[in-house]
């Protein structure tokens, strides 16, 4: 694993191979960062300022150096300690509003399209070709992407949203997240060119057949050290959605209207900065300020754990951020989970990479999903309305 310092053109120009420790993360719909602990030598002093960027690799992201401390250790040897975050934090630095010609006639930015498509265009009418501001944009970003297109479908719903004075980040995070999408600004090796795309990521599970299956399951010895976290502390499933003019009430996807009792989970929505007449349209925008604060608001599983360094799954070859999976446990139950995040270590203990799994769909043993494909009707066990 190996660092590189970059130039002003993007391209490697020193590199970085003997370090005490590297912490280097890189997530689907937020920013990465990275920490890096290495010998303060005036060398390094003079290699690794605030604001120099960094590639890795094993990464297409890029880093920013932010925080340099200079220290001692426990055994007095003078250490930098040097943190900072990938080229997605400076979309946090742009504000995502296409005019400030009239704020008062104009308060907040109006968007109608699919989600992918409004994201896109917040990012590239203020960071590709912004006509307020050219400063604000992202030098080296050329069209197209760098990878090729995933097979999962991105949703073809046509919503509309509202922005007021918000970070690009903020936005574009806010619809990722309630969509199930991702972000990424990816670096073309040497070749000075960026990147940016919203990705949905591909289906790499059992029940497809386009792509090879990747399949975590400590029987299988590729996934070791696992550590899981289930929380339901914050998930909602119903939404009431307050406006002067009306109330919605809005539950989550794939709970019934009919939700009630210990199972029912209340979120209150404040929407009355929605600025539209009573009616169809004020209606179907309280559904959808609903369902995109429900989606805040989800149950969170997820799984970390070490690839050993015969795993089969090289990420970004067998696998990327944003791609389904499925992760089996020793009771033989099944989880399509999505890699939200993929970290890389190196210390003393060597080199090390984890995926980070968040659920996405939980297979019930004895379901239709848990079945093997390779049964016929004839010879299937059970009844149809008898199965989830």
């Amino acid at each position: 694993m190996e660092l590189y310092t970059l130039d002003s053109q993007l391209r490697r120009a020193a590199v970085i191979d003997r370090f005490e420790s590297m912490i280097w993360t890189e997530r689907f719909s937020a920013w990465g960062d990275f920490e890096l602990h290495i010998f303060s030598t005036p060398e390094m002093r003079r290699l690794l300022p605030a604001g120099v960027r960094l590639s890795m690799s094993d990464s297409y992201r890029v880093m920013t150096t932010e925080l340099i401390e200079n220290t001692s250790d426990s055994e007095g040897r003078a250490m930098l300690k040097v943190t900072g975050r990938s080229l997605e934090a400076l979309m946090d630095e742009r504000v995502a509003r296409n005019t400030f010609a009239n704020l008062t006639t104009t308060p907040k930015w109006v968007l109608t399209g699919t989600p992918g498509d409004i994201a896109r265009q917040i990012f590239n009418e203020i960071m590709r070709t912004n006509v307020n501001f050219a400063d604000d944009q992202l030098p080296f970003l050329v069209a197209g992407s760098l990878f090729p297109p995933g097979t999962i479908e991105e949703p073809d719903e046509v919503i509309t949203v509202e922005f007021g004075l918000v970070s690009v980040y903020k936005a574009v995070q806010e619809i990722c997240n309630a969509y199930d999408l991702g972000f990424r600004i990816v670096r073309n090796f040497d070749n000075s060119e960026l990147y940016f795309d919203i990705y949905a990521g591909n289906d790499r599970t059992t029940l497809q057949n386009t792509l090879a299956p990747v399949v975590f399951a400590p029987n299988l010895d590729n996934l070791t050290n696992i550590s899981e976290v289930t929380s339901t502390a914050n998930y909602r499933n119903v939404a009431y959605v307050y406006h002067p003019l009306a109330t919605q009430v809005v539950t989550a996807d794939g709970v019934s209207v009919e939700v009630e009792g210990f199972e029912r989970r209340v979120l209150p929505v404040d929407a009355s900065d929605i600025d539209l007449p009573a009616g169809t349209e004020l209606n179907n925008a309280l559904q959808q300020r609903g369902r995109d604060e429900l989606a805040k608001n989800r149950p969170v599983q997820a799984f970390d754990g070490e690839l050993p360094n015969n795993s089969p799954y090289r990420y970004e070859i067998a696998y990327q951020l944003g791609d389904k999976v499925e992760m089996r446990n020793d009771d033989g139950v099944t989880n399509q989970m999505r890699v939200t995040e993929q970290i890389f270590v190196s210390d003393a203990q060597g080199e090390r990479s984890y995926p980070t799994l968040a659920i996405d769909r939980f297979i019930t043993p004895g379901s239709w999903f848990a079945w093997d494909y390779n049964q016929t009707w004839a010879n299937a066990d059970g009844h149809w309305g008898d199965l989830p």
